[in-house]
């Protein structure tokens, strides 16, 4: 009996929880000698899912302490960390480790920040597993020189769990259903989801939404273009396969900045013959062949124009899903894939297990922040280390317009600086992010917070003086001001400020 110990983040329901459950699953039909035990290193956990690995024989342990994990790290055969960039894998990942066989098995893309796969996270692992065929393309895994020559990175997809889809049969419905399924909102799917939608020129179309976020937002904004009666939000949906069933189009464009690998929901939707409408952007590029088996869009307006002409053309409509469901058949069945997983644990397991230690720089957590960047660290590097004030107001003022995934999302500014609130940087980048979403006052307070954690470069003054004349706080803003002045006296716009505010 081979013992395999999952390191993830949290056990919550997403995407690689459900892979892991599925995996274990099939290796189970299949006869494996295996025993799962998944640790989440942070306590979050839907009930469903819990009770969906209990089902399939896999011990969760959330949260555990220090100890308790350690000695599930030493008995256990292999360790397999699922990797995106988060607070608590990389704190896994720089802990104090006992010898051990490492496989890592990245959730995400990983070209672009806030989700990157560095060559200090790829040359760790003893074997490194990536999602999607275009992530082996990445710099960090053609430079690669594995520890064990043998065990080279390699491409294995996320298992499906298709007996959640057994018995698909469409049913009839009087609308042109165009589904949506995942995480809803602006870190993952496309910021003009709505109007883009709104302004599809589909008479009795209907854009069923599934998954939890933002869609009380998306609702409103629906409302405002006068278009409600064209979306149907639902929340989070279990029984995914009722959706499924009165979907006559899977429309799944996603952000530009997107991490998406092999997204689960859209295997499903080509499994059961669904035909996608996809952005090119990470692993959606190579899942869907424009013409093949979907349709591949470059803008807004393509966008609405593929999804009227399937509309119009029942027949190309037809054809696409066909070939969808062939290519997910002969890309996504499980079983191979978990027999394939297998044959790794027996490579790995002709390895001895070793000892390993982080080796990358950074021990504030600003500096892991910017590390887990990698090449990509750009402004926030030019933020922590340099010195010429105009390139650090240059770069911040990049930084506060990051996009939604970068600011908000899975790794971004924000999710770091909630682990680390006492991080000046932290606190100092949020606070760029927070003004220019106007929101002075919380502005205010990260920038304040970032002066008290010793950030006492005359800029973090600047934008006190900023965000306190946008709130008429007049004495702070002069306060603020005259600081900036007394070691920047060359810097006009403090000094404008200044002349306005004395004016009043």
């Amino acid at each position: 009996m081979i013992s395999i110990l999952h390191i993830i983040e949290r056990f919550a329901g997403a995407g690689p929880d459900r892979a892991l459950i599925a995996a274990v699953k099939m290796a189970a039909q299949l006869g494996l000698p295996q025993q799962h035990t998944v640790c989440a290193l942070e306590a979050a956990a839907s009930p469903m899912t819990l009770w969906l690995a209990q089902k399939a024989g896999i011990i969760v342990q959330r949260q555990p302490d220090n100890q308790t994990l350690q000695q599930a790290l030493a008995a256990a055969d292999i360790v397999v960390v699922h990797f995106w960039n988060n607070p608590a894998i990389y704190e896994f990942l720089r802990s104090e480790l006992p010898p051990l066989r490492l496989l890592i098995w990245a959730t995400i893309y990983g070209h672009r920040a806030p989700q990157v796969i560095t060559p200090a996270l790829v040359a760790f692992a003893d074997h490194f597993l990536v999602k999607a065929p275009g992530t082996l393309s990445l710099p960090a895994l053609r430079a690669s020189q594995p520890y064990y020559p043998a065990l080279a990175p390699q491409l294995l997809y996320s298992p499906l769990d298709i007996e959640r889809l057994a018995g698909y049969q469409p049913r009839a419905h009087a609308t042109f259903n165009v589904g949506y399924i995942g995480s809803v909102n602006f870190a993952k799917m496309h910021a003009r989801y709505v109007p883009m939608s709104a302004g599809v020129a589909i008479p009795n179309v209907r854009f069923v939404v599934c998954g939890g976020g933002i869609e009380q937002t998306l609702a409103t904004q629906a409302a405002t273009l006068g278009a409600s009666d064209r979306f149907d939000f639902r929340g989070y949906v279990h029984q995914i396969l009722t959706v499924l069933e009165e979907l006559d189009l899977f429309g799944y464009p996603l952000c530009e900045d997107t991490f998406a690998t092999s997204e689960r929901a859209l295997q499903e939707a080509m499994w059961v013959g669904i035909p996608p409408v996809v952005f090119p952007y990470a692993g959606l590029a190579t899942l869907v062949q424009h013409e093949q088996t979907g349709l591949v869009v470059h803008t807004e307006r393509e966008y609405q124009q593929a999804l009227e002409y399937l509309y119009h053309h029942p027949a190309e409509r037809q054809r696409l899903g066909q070939n969808a469901r062939q290519f997910a058949r002969a890309t996504f069945d499980p079983q191979p894939i978990i027999e394939q997983l297998a044959g790794i644990y027996q490579q790995m397991l002709a390895y001895p297990k070793r000892l390993r230690h982080w080796t990358g720089e950074g021990n504030t957590p600003a500096e892991q922040f910017v590390q887990a960047f990698g090449d990509q660290a750009g402004d926030f590097a030019t933020s922590l280390h340099g010195t010429a004030w105009p390139d650090l107001l240059s770069a911040e003022t990049r930084i506060a317009q990051a996009s939604p995934l970068l600011q908000g999302g899975e790794g971004g500014v924000i999710h770091y600086r909630n682990a680390y609130p006492a991080d000046a940087h932290l606190r100092l980048w949020a606070g760029l992010i927070l003004e220019h979403q106007s929101k002075p006052a919380q502005a205010l307070d990260e920038y304040q917070a970032a002066i008290a954690l010793d950030l006492t470069h005359w800029r973090a003054f600047w934008y006190v003086a900023r965000a306190a004349e946008c709130l008429q706080q007049t004495e702070q803003a002069i306060a603020a001001g005259q600081q900036v002045i007394a070691a920047a006296p060359e810097f006009a716009p403090a000094r404008e400020l200044l002349a306005r505010l004395m004016e009043k």
